[in-house]
């Protein structure tokens, strides 16, 4: 009975054995465990360029440089030294559309620029920091404003933005704090944080029931 006993327990303990050493032969090497919240990110070998990046072609005329595009002239830097600027309408025959990004940024002696008609975008930043710049036409054809466009303006006291305007980007007006009169003639215009609530004396114009008068009035500066 007790060689039965034996018998049998010894051949348990091979069957055990056996068991953990088959169990243990198929556990993954642990340079194939991978940390079940660890995500594997792959990063792009390139990315697509942006759709507005293109080659440009910069020429110099003068006191500016500039670039014709599809038709358009582009004013891209104001090389000058000049306290009354006057924009030329044309530049190898093809109009002058747009003045550009920066394009007369911390221009301090300048005071008055003279736009022609046919402009219908004033780009990002473009009078920024012309502390001096106190007399500005704005073409009745314009369209556009862009971001930051007259930041810093501190001397404009005036302006008026006709009805052909659809859009003023983000802090066009900031820190203009000279200005006392801000007209605007489209109704549907929308406001996008131009910078005009920290302006203490500005009061705005604009259609009676309109949506710009919505919001000056929202700012208390309706007049």
């Amino acid at each position: 009975m007790k060689k039965t006993l034996l018998t049998l327990l010894l051949a348990s303990a091979v069957a055990f054995t056996a068991g953990c050493s088959k169990a243990e032969d198929v556990q993954p090497q642990p340079s194939e465990v991978q940390p079940e919240t660890e995500e594997v990110v792959t990063e792009p070998d390139s990315y697509e360029p942006l759709a507005t990046v293109r080659e440009r072609n910069i020429e110099e005329a003068g006191d500016f440089d500039y670039e014709i595009y599809e038709g358009r002239t582009i004013i891209t830097k104001y090389n000058g030294k000049a306290s009354n600027v006057e924009i030329p309408a044309e530049v190898e025959g093809v109009p002058v559309c747009e003045i550009g990004f920066y394009c007369f940024e911390a221009n301090y002696q300048l005071e008055s620029v003279t736009l022609p008609e046919t402009v219908d975008i004033i780009g990002e930043g473009a009078f920024m920091d012309c502390g001096s710049l106190s007399q500005i036409n704005i073409p009745a054809n314009l369209k556009e404003v862009q971001r930051g466009a007259f930041v810093g303006c501190v001397s404009i006291p005036e302006m008026t933005l006709p009805a052909t305007v659809t859009r003023v980007q983000e802090e066009a007006f900031t820190a203009c704090e000279g200005m006392t009169s801000l007209t605007i003639m489209n109704p549907d215009l929308a406001y996008e944080n131009w910078g005009l609530e920290d302006l203490p004396n500005l009061v705005v114009y604009a259609p009676e029931g309109s949506s710009a008068a919505a919001w000056a009035s929202a700012m208390g500066k309706l007049g």
